[in-house]
């Protein structure tokens, strides 16, 4: 059985529908990515998936479990974390305070495995979330994801905004991620890195699935390369 297990799904916002009949799967440990172009439905498909949103038709099914329909607050309790698009800080409050909230439905207040994880944070505990980088915010997201205990991370746009080089620091961490007991489902417009990293990879083009397989295999297929590497296959 898969972790994660979205079937034919339909969503989107009043009238406008976004997705159609979109499939995909996690499993435990996995990273999975999703890729496309701005527009594609990315973002939405994350959002239908953390309750953001309610579905049209098809099914979410999580550790067997159908969470269509389910409240966040459930939906955060069975074990999946939303890291949204623009890290959405408490940018008032200081790191701790931003981390702890992460883990306050799951009652955790330790903050021992994140800060291992990133260690830039054990230096900005007592600073004002807004006054941190782009990078250390990013880090600080992730970190408020995982405080959740989650069996499932979502990590929408993981490079907005930040230097290549930070988004391969950042990047790097998510197999540690994995290992430690959290699949993570990575959205992402840099499909370099994301096919890098992850083992299977879904690409969404205006609102539907077009390709999937083995990350490795997409990464050397000639369209992915032309479309969206700029690469010249002949």
């Amino acid at each position: 059985m898969s972790l994660l297990e979205v079937r034919e799904l339909a969503a989107g916002y009043g009238r406008l529908q976004v997705l159609w009949d979109v499939s995909l799967a996690v499993e435990p440990k996995q990273i999975v990515a999703l890729v496309g172009a701005n527009g594609a439905g990315k973002t939405t498909l994350l959002r239908a998936i953390s309750g953001m949103i309610p579905t049209r038709s098809g099914s979410i099914t999580f550790n067997g479990r159908e969470i269509g329909g389910a409240s966040i607050e459930a939906i955060v309790d069975l074990g999946i974390s939303h890291v949204p698009e623009g890290r959405r800080l408490f940018s008032g409050l200081t790191v701790r305070e931003n981390l702890l909230l992460g883990g306050w439905r799951r009652r955790n207040s330790d903050l021992g495995p994140v800060l291992e994880l990133f260690p830039v944070l054990r230096e900005r505990l007592r600073q004002v979330a807004a006054t941190l980088s782009g990078g250390e915010q990013q880090m600080c997201a992730i970190a408020r994801g995982l405080m959740g205990k989650p069996e499932l991370l979502m990590i929408d746009e993981l490079s907005l905004g930040l230097a290549p080089k930070l988004v391969d620091e950042i990047v790097a961490r998510l197999p540690d991620i994995a290992r430690a007991g959290s699949a993570v489902l990575l959205v992402e417009q840099d499909i370099d890195a994301a096919l890098s990293v992850s083992q299977y990879a879904y690409v969404l083009e205006t609102g539907r699935i077009a390709k999937h397989g083995p990350s490795a295999v997409l990464l050397a297929d000639a369209t992915i390369q032309e479309s969206y590497l700029g690469l010249k296959t002949t």
